[in-house]
């Protein structure tokens, strides 16, 4: 029986689209009458995750984590800073080819949703796509997902890619493995059904068994909310143990003899009267300086408490060593990235190395839902067969100078297999410049033209200048003559 795929694979457009969108963003408040967005305190420096974990729940916490906690945000900087690499899209019809004049109008698409032309309407923040990705990236690390709604203005054209919370999103499955969602904004009691072509999702490494995302750095809560017990036990225990400290013995039977008359016959006043002395003379003691002179009677007795070595009794090396291994180890990231290597040239190479593939992968959910949204996007424009695909990148730490030979090497590669008809012209360019061959360029696939020079220079047989005047004469004398 023959497929009738232009039936199966027919593109069929969204039937009407909301000029204003449908998803709330992340900072809408929709009870807020005036629309005003609160000022944030500022007070995350803070904030003890030990104190307040127990409030919160693991989405909020990281989101303060991504801000005050040196490892976490030094992760997470780490993370964006490698991850952000160009981002190439190629269009293609149904057999694969690059369509040039769809790739054409995507360009010309990626401008207007990134670029602002109109100026009369006042104010507009209008994200470049490099803006766009980093808070896509920067949504994957703190949600394990992303969600995007594509708004359509009423020429049914794309206008807009607005983000949505992941965190907001509440799933519905009324049918085996049909999921549909739908947004529980903050600060408001109700619910936007998301059950619309123009709403995308994408995961990073899900747990296949539930639709919900969780963050990659959910499991270094633990270990932050360890580390800073520790750091707040250390502070407390290096201010009575850890410098050099007073210690003063009350003689309790020569400050009775002291006591006046009127207290010494009544225990009950006496107990009283001592316990006033010992806290005047605890009350002097706090307050003095350490260059400050301690005059006192023969009452009490002052002496130095571990004077000899005061930080032998607080070794914590051990301690935060380990410590800072988990905390490296749930933030997938390595020792070196944390400025912690100490193995060596060697070591720190692998790590960078292994790193930068770990970083990598934030962007596949980016691809994936960018070609899901432009593929849309191009078929809306009228081109119903062609396919987005869209890839950003290798991350790479060296410098492009240092990459200027293997640049050169896969270069030539390119050039034998576009002048074997391998590759196209289009294909080339994207590979080189990131863009399609200009219509002014000629077109060279197939055309053999890697060839050409070999056989041109096999059959001349008249030598250069260069190698007439490089080569010795022959027919000169051994005294230098020149004459036979």
């Amino acid at each position: 029986m023959a497929i009738n795929w232009a039936s199966l694979l027919g593109f069929k457009g969204p039937r009407r689209a909301n000029p204003a969108g449908v998803a709330y963003s992340n900072t809408f408040n929709p009870s807020n009458s005036e629309n005003v967005l609160s000022l944030p305190d500022y007070r995350d420096h803070l904030n003890d995750i030990f104190e307040t974990r127990t409030a919160d729940d693991s989405r909020e916490l990281l989101k303060k984590l991504f801000v005050h906690d040196p490892d976490v945000s030094a992760a997470v900087n780490a993370f964006l800073t490698v991850a952000n690499t160009p981002m190439v899209s190629i269009c293609r019809d149904a057999d694969g080819v690059i369509d040039r004049e769809a790739q054409k109008d995507l360009n010309q698409l990626i401008t207007a949703l990134t670029t602002r032309f109109d100026y009369t309407t006042g104010f507009e923040l209008r994200p470049s796509l490099n803006a766009i990705n980093e808070g896509m990236r920067y949504m994957v690390l703190l949600r394990g997902g992303l969600a995007n709604e594509l708004v359509l203005n009423k020429q049914q054209i794309p206008s807009q890619i607005r983000m949505v919370d992941s965190a907001t999103l509440e799933w519905f499955e009324r049918a085996p493995a049909v999921f549909k969602p739908q947004q529980a904004p903050a600060g408001s009691n109700d619910k936007i059904s998301l059950d619309i072509p123009t709403f995308f999702v994408s995961f990073f490494r899900r747990d296949p068994t539930s639709i919900y995302t969780t963050s990659p750095f959910v499991s270094a809560i633990n270990t932050v909310a360890a580390r800073q017990q520790v750091i707040n036990d250390l502070y407390r225990i290096m201010r009575f143990t850890g410098y050099p400290r007073i210690e003063v013995t009350v003689l309790e039977e020569v400050l009775k003899k002291s006591a006046p008359a009127s207290v010494a016959n009544d225990s009950a006043k006496l107990k009283q009267w001592v316990s006033e002395q010992i806290q005047a003379i605890s009350n002097s003691l706090s307050t003095m300086r350490a260059d400050q002179a301690f005059v006192h009677t023969d009452a009490v007795e002052a002496k130095i408490l571990n004077d000899k070595n005061p930080g032998a009794g607080v070794n914590v090396d051990n301690i935060i060593g380990a410590l800072n291994a988990q905390n490296q180890a749930a933030l997938r990231t390595m020792s070196t990235i944390l400025g912690r290597g100490e193995s060596g040239v060697n070591t720190a190479s692998v790590e960078a190395r292994l790193f930068t593939m770990t970083a990598e992968e934030i962007n596949e959910p980016l691809a994936e839902q960018w070609s899901q949204m432009l593929t849309m996007a191009i078929r809306i424009l009228g081109h119903e067969e062609a396919t987005v695909t869209v890839k950003f990148r290798p991350a790479e730490m060296k410098s492009e100078l240092e990459l200027e030979t293997q640049l050169v090497n896969r270069q030539n590669r390119l050039l034998r297999d576009l002048s074997y008809g391998v590759i196209d012209d289009d294909e080339y360019h994207l590979e080189m410049y990131g863009r399609i061959r200009p219509d002014s360029a000629p077109i060279l696939s197939g055309t053999g033209f890697m060839d050409a020079p070999q056989e041109a220079e096999e059959s001349s047989a008249q030598p250069s200048a260069i190698d007439k005047a490089s080569s010795p004469d022959d027919r000169s004398e051994p005294n230098g003559s020149g004459t036979r």
